[in-house]
Parts: C-alpha cells; sequence; structure tokens
C-alpha cells in the first residue's frame, strides 16, 4: 500500500518514522485550533496495520480546556465506535486492519478524529470563564489576599450586582474589577455593554469605589476602552505580567 497516495487523496503528506511506521498527516484540523489531524500507521502482525492517534485527540481537548467527565469521554467512545473505531480508556483512538483496507480505515479515522474534536468544543470554558480564571490566577499572584471573588454590590437601582473580582473589599478603599474576554481577536461587545450597565449602577450608589475594567488584548480593544473612558480605569491584558496598579 502506497501511504503518499493515501495522503494525497487526503491532501495532506506521509512521514516515514520507522521501518514499518509513520505518520499519516492530513488538511483536517482541530477546530478553533489550527494544529493538523494526523494518524499514527503502525506494522502489526499477520500483514496488518494499526491506525492510532496516540491520544493526540483527546489530549487536545484537554489541553484547551474540555473538562473530560466520564459521561463526555463515554460520548467521545460511543463516536469512535460509529466508525468503527476504539477509544481505550488510555484516551487512545486506534483500529488495525489489512492493507487493502487501509484507505477506509484511514477515512473512517479521520471522520471519526473530527467528530470528536468538534464534540469536545462544548466540553471547553466559554471565553469569558477562560479568560476570567487567568486574571484570576494572575491578581492573585500580585495581590494574595487582598483578592475577593465574586464580590456583590447594590447598585443604585437597588439590584445586588456581582464582580469577577476585587481588591481590599472590605478595606478603606475597595476596587471592583470587571474581566472583558475576547473572542477570534473581536471583543465581546455584549459584556462590554453589560458591564457598562454595572459601572454606571454602581458609580451612582457608590462614588467612593474604584472600579476596573480588564480587557483581553483585541484588535478592537481601544474602541472598547474608549467605552469606559469617563466609567472606569482600563487595563488591557496582552498576555505575561499583569499590568495593574493597586
Amino acid at each position: 500500500m502506497n501511504h503518499d497516495a493515501i495522503a494525497t487523496a487526503l491532501c495532506g503528506r506521509y512521514t516515514k518514522l520507522a521501518e514499518g511506521a509513520g505518520y499519516l498527516e492530513s488538511n483536517w484540523s482541530f477546530p478553533h485550533d489550527g494544529t493538523l489531524i494526523g494518524a499514527y500507521i503502525v506494522a502489526v502482525d499477520d500483514g496488518c496495520v494499526r491506525v492510532t492517534d496516540d491520544g493526540d485527540i483527546v489530549f487536545n481537548a484537554a489541553v484547551a480546556g474540555a473538562d473530560i467527565t466520564r459521561p463526555r469521554a463515554a460520548r467521545y467512545r460511543a463516536l469512535a465506535e460509529e466508525y468503527g473505531l476504539m477509544l481505550g480508556d488510555d484516551g487512545i483512538i486506534s483500529t488495525t486492519c489489512s492493507l487493502d483496507e487501509l484507505p477506509y480505515a484511514v477515512a473512517r479515522y479521520m471522520q471519526a478524529a473530527g467528530a470528536i474534536a468538534h464534540a469536545s468544543l462544548k466540553h471547553r470554558p466559554r471565553d469569558e470563564e477562560r479568560f476570567e480564571r487567568v486574571i484570576g490566577t494572575l491578581l492573585e499572584a500580585k495581590f494574595g489576599k487582598r483578592v475577593t471573588r465574586r464580590p456583590e454590590v447594590m447598585g443604585i437601582s437597588g439590584h445586588q450586582l456581582q464582580f469577577p473580582f476585587a481588591l481590599d473589599f472590605d478595606g478603606d478603599s475597595p476596587a471592583l474589577i470587571q474581566t472583558i474576554s475576547a473572542d477570534d481577536d473581536k471583543t465581546q461587545w455584549k459584556a462590554v455593554y453589560e458591564a457598562g450597565g454595572k459601572f454606571s449602577d454602581i458609580r451612582s450608589a457608590r462614588p467612593d469605589l474604584r472600579l476596573i475594567a480588564i480587557l483581553e488584548s483585541a484588535k478592537d480593544t481601544e474602541k472598547a476602552g474608549r467605552y469606559f473612558a469617563d466609567a472606569a480605569d482600563v487595563v488591557v491584558y496582552e498576555g505575561g505580567a499583569l499590568l495593574l496598579a493597586a
């Protein structure tokens, strides 16, 4: 069987790793990632070959933040089985076939890998959760016990308003912090408008509070920052250290 021919059919390429083993890279990619999906093809007994991801698919989902619970792992396993493959407890997708069956096995493998990768998207944290988690870690590393999570303050409307974080919440100079995430290099404008409403409600009731908006860097961050110009201090997070003085 010509592995290069199979790779060409998939608009990909085959790389020989050792005698009887190689890696077949397709032009299919993980959603929202760009990493190309591939398969290891390894010769086994009786002239057969094993097609496997060596755990790459589930590992990629986990690294992206997917919370892989037992029911979700069972769903991934069911998807693999729909295409005639196995997904073991170790997270490895595989199937064994004859050389004549290899083109069909690879096609089924790619379909299964793509289906599992797409299913895992629902199990990843939302962008706002991801960014809030990042900022929370940075705040606690920098300010320690001065950080309060999920503080609530009553606004002029009479509603209890919750913020992701506060600094010195019970002190003389408290600050409320709202995080604004970006998705695909675009600011989450729905979150911007919601935060603006919260800031306005709080400012009227508690003019003593410092209000801070931490925005994830995106191509429209400057515009979003101007929206908060008279309402809150704006910090743009571009990765690395958090440039917040308090």
